[in-house]
């Protein structure tokens, strides 16, 4: 069977060239006796003419949904009731899940009593720290009064002892000069007649009374007892001094260990209110936000699940987007907010270009491709998530401008050019080209409206060559047409 097939592929690739051959040998001829009965040779021509044009990109692609949410664990916890299954249509403000709640309600009471009791403690600690920092001040006001007392006493003690100290000098004055008396008396008995022991003895006797008076002055018995008790006094208040100096000293650390109770206690009470807080997510269940179907349920009833866990995943059938992908050579044509005509389930939606992907992926041809959403303006009933949609994407669209067929655009290193029938000659025109479809392009310059292009691309031209124009229908008033840039 492999040899015939390829006999036969043979055959028919043989028959092609052949073909092939006959063509251009036929044409050969034709062009040798139209030169030798001077005939022109006839070439299709169209007039380049004004019309609408509207240049589009085709894609297929994948209707998606614009809004997806995952829901998840609100709590720790059992699941008692999941009423939700993948493919469920869902409305907003459902209750699907519900919680086994009289085992949270047990853990919040514990968790309530255990932050109580915490709460004791912890005022029982600071109120013991605030008792310490209170004594402490109170000892540092007594020290600071010990010390001025201390003071007052030492200056007491001081000025007594030198009272006494002068008291004491005084007597020892009196006491000599007395002895000194004495000593002139029996002298001036041994002379009686002598004035000089006289005038000595009258002196000494005037010391002494002055002495004696200055004397007078100070009570020593009074002193010596106001010396005992200030004495006294000072040792107290010395001994006081020393007691407060070590009391009134506080421990560096209760600010720290308050601010640590303090702590502690905010702890112990966001606690309790994150588990009131759960109880009252768990009593409420899980509600639906939005309409759409449930793709998926990651979780079963009587499951025990942890918060954070997900549930289920919703996605919106309102809001929902034909998902295509366009290559690096249409995305110079897209831009945001442009129109697209989006055909899905044998129906047309209006569209929207609503996002352009900046991050290329290869598909299974390993040609980079960018993805693109179109925002499907009216969604219906008839829209189902995952389903093939068809999208023709406007990228631009002029009116009542110049164009001429595809086939006439010529391209070299000069530019884009095309070929011209002026009467009966064959002239080329350098041309400045614009939007495209997959049968016109537009032409921003370099031709006039009426010009005959030459749409014959099977034959040789050349400059100044002389032919016979044919000149074929293009549609009325220029027919509106797409561009075959189909992405892949």
């Amino acid at each position: 069977m492999e040899k015939k097939e390829k006999k036969k592929k043979g055959k028919k690739k043989w028959f092609i060239i052949g073909g092939i051959a006959i063509v251009i040998i036929g044409f050969v001829v034709i062009m040798n006796m139209m030169n030798a009965q001077n005939i022109t040779m006839p070439v299709n021509v169209t007039q380049a003419l004004n019309g609408d044009i509207t240049q589009t990109v085709e894609s297929s692609g994948t209707v998606a949904s614009e809004e997806k949410k995952v829901y998840f664990a609100q709590v720790n916890g059992k699941v008692n009731s999941l009423n939700v299954t993948a493919g469920a249509n869902v409305k907003a403000g459902e209750n699907v899940v519900s919680y086994d709640l009289e085992s949270l309600e047990s853990e919040l009471k514990k968790v309530e009593l255990e932050a109580k009791a915490n709460s004791y403690g912890i005022d029982a600690t600071v109120t013991g720290l605030n008792e310490s920092q209170r004594k402490s001040s109170e000892a540092a006001a007594n020290y600071d009064e010990a010390v001025k007392y201390v003071a007052h006493y030492n200056e007491c003690v001081g000025q007594i002892n030198a009272q006494l100290s002068k008291a004491n000098e005084l007597s020892g004055q009196a006491a000599a000069l007395q002895a000194e008396i004495k000593e002139l008396e029996a002298k001036l008995v041994a002379k009686p007649e002598s004035e000089k022991l006289k005038d000595k003895l009258e002196k000494k006797q005037d010391e002494l009374k002055k002495v004696n008076k200055e004397q007078e002055k100070y009570n020593v018995a009074e002193l010596q007892s106001a010396l005992e008790v200030c004495s006294g006094d000072l040792a107290e208040y010395k001994a006081r001094k020393d007691q407060y100096e070590a009391a009134k000293e506080a421990d560096p650390s209760i600010g720290s260990q308050k601010a640590q109770q303090s702590a502690l206690k905010e702890v112990s009470r966001l606690t309790a209110e994150t588990a009131q807080e759960n109880f009252r997510k768990a009593q409420n269940g899980v509600v639906i936000d939005f309409n759409g179907i449930v793709s998926s349920v990651d979780v079963a009833e009587g499951q025990t699940v942890t918060e954070g866990t997900p549930l289920f995943t919703l996605e919106s059938l309102e809001k929902v987007k034909a998902a295509i992908s366009v290559s690096k050579y249409d995305l110079e044509k897209i831009a945001i907010g442009q129109k697209a005509k989006v055909s899905i389930n044998g129906k047309e939606y209006d569209g929207t270009l609503s996002a352009i992907n900046k991050i290329a992926q290869a598909n299974q041809s390993g040609t980079p491709m960018v993805n693109v959403d179109i925002h499907i303006e009216n969604p219906d009933d008839n829209i189902f998530l995952g389903i093939e949609a068809k999208v023709s994407l406007e990228t631009a669209k002029k009116e009542k401008t110049l164009m001429i067929p595809v086939e006439c655009v010529n391209s070299d290193m000069n530019g884009d050019f095309c070929w011209i029938v002026v009467d009966g000659i064959v002239t080329r025109r350098e041309i400045e080209t614009g939007i495209s479809t997959d049968t016109y392009m537009e032409v921003l310059s370099g031709l006039n409206e009426g010009d005959k292009v030459v749409t014959d691309m099977t034959v040789a031209l050349e400059e100044g060559m002389e032919v016979m124009p044919v000149e074929e229908s293009a549609g009325e008033n220029g027919e509106e047409a797409n561009t075959t840039a189909v992405s892949e």
